[in-house]
């Protein structure tokens, strides 16, 4: 037989907001079925048959198109941060150079190339009017959104001028928000709906940890340093895709040459800690003066990387006052540290002598 089931009724907005669950607490709600679902179960008995009509809303998640898996490295890193061998996820979100992972038990971890950065385990969550804040950082802020939000912003709003976030991921168990620059939040936005931040509300920070895709511990191994210089390039504005991709190609006396693909060059200098990968041409082929690509001041005077033929092998550099050296040449560039300033302010008081493979001079006079 035919039973014409009565039409389904969404309900009110203020009656499921009033069904959300009390977030005191981070916990997973994943494998739980909605109490709205429960809310519009209609039984039917008819003639002896038992009908069941569950009302689910069948609206697409748009926030699940922009959730990734982490890779096994990815969880490893975040377990050591968290210092928890038994921590799980299965989710992530990506900005630029950041990974945030969501764990099964309601805790983030944040990723960068160099860094893992999580929050205290004790750490308290924010409580809103509605949704909650369980983790912040420089750049991120993530917690549990109010039922049935799409999308997601943070402000920061003051008496002369208003900033807001770039980018946000939003699923039903959770909201991930990314900030271009940090920001003194006062209110976060979910679809139309302004929640402000309770007056003098702690935000469960992160601590930040060393932790390296590379795998290896050691901060000052080339690798390790070429991850922290375009982490800090990242953060001070330079896009991720020019970032992306950059390995080491020689380092020395603080200063370091990275390439891409052999392609394409950039360097950091990192004296007293890793600055920021900063991307360099080449010489057009064929040339064989040598040019001064960047400079620093170290300790151990002005260090210098310089770029000449990618066929040379070495290059001896002399001042007038400044005993002779040889370095040797990687793919064209080369580094020095020459114990005076005289480079920085005038290259053409340095004398150079370009050599090849085979010891045949291929340039000599001044530097260019």
């Amino acid at each position: 037989m035919t039973i014409d089931l009565p039409p389904r009724r969404r309900l009110p907005a203020d009656v499921r907001e009033r069904m959300r669950p009390d977030f005191t607490e981070v916990r997973s709600r994943r494998d739980h079925t909605p109490l709205a679902v429960a809310a519009g179960v209609a039984l039917l008995i008819a003639s002896g048959i038992a009908i069941t009509q569950s009302v689910v809303d069948r609206t697409p998640d748009p926030g699940r198109g922009d959730v990734h898996t982490p890779s096994s490295q990815d969880l490893s890193r975040c377990r050591a941060a968290l210092n928890d061998p038994n921590w799980s996820s299965t989710e992530m979100v990506v900005f630029g150079l950041q990974k945030v992972l969501v764990g099964e038990n309601g805790r983030f971890c944040e990723l960068a190339a160099s860094t893992a950065g999580v929050a205290a385990p004790d750490a308290r969550p924010v409580q809103l009017e509605a949704g909650s804040i369980t983790y912040r950082s420089g750049q991120i802020i993530a917690g549990v959104p109010p039922l049935g939000a799409l999308t997601a912003r943070a402000r920061e709003v003051s008496t002369s001028h208003s900033r807001a976030s770039s980018a946000a991921v939003v699923t039903p168990d959770f909201f991930v928000i990314h900030t271009p620059v940090p920001l003194t939040v006062t209110e976060l936005v979910f679809d139309n709906r302004t929640v402000p931040l309770p007056s003098g509300a702690v935000l469960p920070a992160a601590a930040t940890f060393d932790s390296f895709e590379s795998g290896n511990a050691d901060p000052w191994t080339p690798a390790n340093i070429v991850a922290r210089c375009a982490d800090n390039a990242y953060a001070n504005g330079t896009r991720a895709e020019d970032l992306r991709g950059w390995e080491p190609l020689i380092s020395a006396q603080g200063i370091l040459v990275a390439h891409r693909d052999h392609r394409e060059w950039a360097t950091c200098t990192f004296t007293t800690g890793p600055e920021t990968l900063q991307p360099r041409p080449g010489l057009p082929a064929g040339e064989n003066k040598p040019a001064i690509v960047s400079g620093a001041i170290g300790d151990a005077g002005f260090l210098m990387v310089g770029r000449t033929s990618r066929d040379a092998k070495t290059v001896e550099l002399r001042g007038a006052s400044t005993p002779a050296q040889t370095v040797n040449v990687t793919e064209g560039f080369f580094v020095a540290a020459l114990p005076q300033v005289t480079g920085l302010t005038d290259p053409r008081a340095i004398q150079v002598t370009v050599r090849d493979a085979k010891n045949a001079v291929v340039y000599e006079g001044p530097m260019g």
